[in-house]
């Protein structure tokens, strides 16, 4: 964002699918930046212990997506190399990355969170920020999966990411667009809109724009997201039609117990699944994924043409 203050409502009301506490999105009218409004002094209360808790068989579920993924990233270097996952939550992907011979280090803010773990060998978790890891500390690759639309000031995180990178090293961003099809049809019924969590909300031409002030160059962009695309669109149309807010997924989160809400959001998740997946596929053919995922690499090295 450019901290202008001049800026455009684009929902007048949006609330918070844990709290009901009501926000609002705005666009900045010089940048184009999307971002939520008022931003709370604290996020303390919107980041409930069972956020993101899921169970044992979605979490099994997830980390046969996110070890594709890795599969995919680590390819890149097949000998291993350096990974720094920023979010790292309980190091799924970090143990991915260290079974292929990556030197694997992982930030989590929640202390609670990094007690709890116990990382594998050749991976470290630490609730250090960033900019303090230490001074020699360089890496091949930055994951941020899913941080950055929850950082309030992203370009000064971006730009340290960008002073640890190796020579030739990428950073790699995945967050919600909100320029997709997903996003349009469900306003702010959107499943990934998760507001206030969400700090900024980022369309393909934001997230570029906010990578190039951090002296980052966008090298791709990809929007095929299987593990979360598909269900966004079933959980976005169960709230649009039952008018209530994640029903299923505050119920795999374990916030709410099973009720007549849940057994009728499961009705129609089952109804709804062949459609999501089409719908799915066709908008990463046309560019407008509910997700997207940005490679990006120091801007003095950008000539390069690099690919995953």
């Amino acid at each position: 964002m450019c901290r202008i203050q001049s800026h455009n409502v684009v929902y007048p009301e949006a609330r918070d699918p844990i709290t009901g506490d009501c926000f609002r999105v705005v666009e900045c009218s010089s940048c184009g930046a999307t971002y939520t409004a008022p931003r709370p002094a604290s996020m303390d209360r919107y980041y409930p212990r069972r956020y993101r808790a899921y169970g044992p068989l979605v979490t099994l579920i997830l980390g046969a997506f996110y070890r594709m993924r890795v599969s995919r990233w680590a390819a890149w270097k097949p000998k291993g190399g350096s990974v720094l996952e920023i979010g790292c939550g309980s190091g799924l992907m970090l143990a991915a990355f260290s079974q292929r011979g990556w030197k694997a280090v992982g930030i989590e803010r929640n202390e609670e969170v990094v007690a709890r773990v116990r990382p594998g060998p050749g991976v470290e978790i630490t609730t250090l920020p960033v900019e303090e890891l230490p001074a020699e500390a360089r890496f091949d690759l930055i994951l941020m999966f899913h941080v950055l639309e929850h950082i309030g000031d992203p370009v000064r995180l971006l730009r340290e990411c960008a002073k640890r990178l190796a020579p030739g090293g990428r950073v790699v961003v995945n967050v919600p667009n909100f320029g997709s099809w997903q996003a349009r049809f469900a306003g702010t019924n959107w499943l990934h809109l998760d507001i206030p969590r969400h700090l900024v909300h980022y369309t393909p031409k934001t997230l570029a724009a906010t990578l190039e002030r951090a002296q980052l160059k966008v090298i791709r962009i990809g929007f095929a997201s299987i593990e979360h695309d598909p269900y966004g669109w079933v959980e976005s149309a169960s709230n649009r039609i039952t008018g209530r807010s994640n029903t299923l997924t505050r119920f795999l989160m374990g916030i709410d117990r099973f009720g007549p809400g849940v057994a009728l959001s499961g009705v129609l998740g089952m109804v709804l699944t062949l459609p999501a997946l089409l719908l799915a596929c066709a908008s990463w053919l046309c560019g407008c994924g509910a997700l997207m995922e940005a490679t990006a690499v120091s801007a003095a090295e950008s000539s390069r043409d690099r690919t995953f």
